[in-house]
């Protein structure tokens, strides 16, 4: 099959995976997403690669497969044109995590878990009280039991998807954004095309990567498929000196995460980032594509994370952001073709633990296509199976109003919030040059206009009046009615900020709800890019935070720091 054309339908961590596997296999690979590359599930996850949660089965061995591949992909990407510094990128850390019980049933249910994932290979290591304490030393000392699991890791899950979509544009594939998919073309029973905003794009193979807007992406291309959107919400604290050193979370986190029940489900899991802030999670619950923040999910999570590590009830949270989880209702990913429309395939419904399962799936499905022995049985992901075909019954009016819209990922009866400005530097409004601009292309070469007494602004091709803009000393060009962030993206800058680890960070959310995308602007620092608009004259400056000194910050600052997660 090399030189098989294959359309992937979504650019998150998972469709990432498949494209960069798909390249190196010798497909003619192309990556459509209806906004931007990482911009909406991926960006909001915790980026782990977890074995500690999931009992013996089909989603394990999925997990081994990934966790085993990461390490040598990331050694992969670094061997190649790309470099060790674009693979360092994606901040792989093998901290490992540990959990821990705090009632005495908790810690009879947590080593018979234990138990029965050694008999799957999983190397789950008791802690005695004293190797818990200095393992964690912020850990409750009310516990009874605790187990840690070295193979436990964790990536930063926008920037891992970005490399892989660079390693993928390395060998060949081509990243379009801004291209909804509107509609199917089928001839003879077959899939051969999808229509967008800008044409058709015809292939061979269509690979459904949308995560929780499968559902939506597969009704218009004429099938049903059971991925429901799961929310989570998480909690970020100020930056503190190292407190948390590995994922740590409690017993409960497992059942959460097995759990079907559609109301409120919480658990303690907490883990730090680079940036000294604390990650705080995490909740589950079934309401549809609503993205409004629940104080009192919030306040759950919180109480449930003071009771593992006490310490935090005196930290202040900073801010807090959830997202979509793309869940089934059987637990397990849909992972190869769908036998009721020929050239449609599917990789989705992972629900928390794409960025984990992301380059399993992608080995596997390449077997699949090439018709190779699998690396593990894929009959439990198949397609054909009732949890993913089976249409349940009319939905509700409460549910028809939360239909999502596949632009904004949106409940379709709502708009933006009342006062926010709408996201334009991640998505595809606002953006300079046309829509479906190749990702990575470089953007057009025109010269700064010198400044000068009586010169005129400029108006641009796409109708916006030119703007001149300082950048670090440099000058850059802009349009009227760009955020900074997409005037700096659209000038090649993809980071204008570095933590405390000197990584590199730039737009991450692309919504204001992060602060990955500060920068100092007109001697004011701190303004968050993707929520200010461009203005002629404007002079920026990068931004750098100085080595953690062990110390909290002081607390005299009305704006966070960002937490560069």
């Amino acid at each position: 099959m090399y030189g098989t054309r294959v359309v992937i339908l979504g650019a998150g961590i998972v469709g990432a995976a498949c494209a960069r596997e798909l390249a190196h296999a010798g497909f003619d690979v192309t990556v459509l997403d209806r906004a931007g590359a990482a911009g909406a599930t991926t960006a909001h996850g915790e980026g782990n690669i977890l074995v500690s949660d999931k009992e013996p089965g089909p989603e394990l061995q999925l997990a081994q497969l990934s966790r085993d591949l990461w390490p040598r992909t990331l050694e992969s990407v670094a061997a190649g044109p790309l470099g060790p510094t674009a693979a360092a990128r994606a901040e792989w850390a093998a901290k490992g995590g540990i959990v821990v019980a705090t009632t005495a049933a908790g810690a009879d249910a947590l080593h018979a878990f234990a138990d029965r994932q050694r008999t799957a290979g999983v190397r789950a290591e008791p802690l005695t009280r004293a190797q818990l304490a200095h393992a964690e030393p912020h850990i409750t000392a009310e516990h009874t039991a605790a187990v840690h699991y070295p193979d436990d890791a964790q990536v930063q899950p926008a920037a891992a998807a970005t490399v892989l979509l660079a390693d993928a544009r390395a060998a060949g594939a081509r990243v379009h954004t801004c291209q909804e998919v509107r509609s199917a073309v089928v001839h003879g029973g077959r899939l051969t095309a999808v229509r967008t905003d800008t044409g058709r794009h015809e292939a061979e193979v269509f690979l459904d990567a949308a995560g929780p807007w499968s559902a939506e992406l597969s009704a218009r291309l004429g099938v049903f498929l059971g991925v429901h959107p799961r929310r989570g919400e998480v909690l970020v604290t100020t930056p503190l000196p190292p407190t948390v050193f590995h994922k740590v979370y409690d017993a409960d986190y497992v059942d959460a995460v097995g759990s079907g029940d559609g109301t409120l489900q919480t658990s303690a899991v907490v883990e730090s980032t680079a940036a000294g802030t604390v990650l705080i999670g995490s909740s589950r619950r079934r309401v549809g594509f609503d993205d409004r923040l629940r104080p009192e999910v919030l306040s759950a999570v919180a109480a449930k994370a003071v009771r593992l590590f006490p310490a935090l009830a005196r930290v202040p949270a900073m801010r807090a952001y959830g997202g979509f989880r793309p869940y089934v209702t059987d637990h397990l990913p849909v992972i190869g073709p769908d036998p009721r429309l020929p050239g449609l395939w599917h990789a989705t419904g992972h629900e928390g633990a794409g960025i984990g399962l992301s380059l399993g799936t992608a080995h596997l499905l390449r077997t699949l296509l090439l018709d190779e022995t699998p690396p593990l049985d894929p009959t439990p992901f198949r397609v054909d199976r009732p949890a993913v075909t089976e249409v349940p019954g009319s939905p509700t009016p409460e549910q028809s109003a939360n239909r999502p819209d596949m632009r904004t990922g949106a409940p379709g009866s709502g708009g933006l919030l009342e006062g926010a400005e709408p996201p334009v530097a991640g998505g595809c409004r606002g953006a300079r040059g046309t829509p479906g601009r190749s990702l990575g292309e470089p953007p057009d070469a025109r010269p700064a206009r010198p400044r000068g007494k009586g010169a005129k602004p400029q108006r641009q091709p796409g109708g916006g009046t030119e703007l001149h803009l300082t950048v670090d000393g440099a000058p850059v060009q802009g349009t009227q009615g760009q955020t900074l962030a997409a005037t700096l993206l659209a000038a090649g800058r993809t980071s204008w900020r570095r933590t405390t680890t000197s990584a590199p960070r730039g737009l991450f959310c692309a919504i204001g709800t992060c602060f990955d995308c500060l920068v100092t602007v007109n001697g004011e620092p701190d303004v968050r890019a993707c929520r200010r608009r461009a203005a002629d004259g404007d002079v920026l400056t990068s931004q750098s935070r100085s080595t953690n000194t062990g110390h909290r910050p002081a607390p005299d600052r009305d704006r966070p720091r960002g937490d560069a997660r």
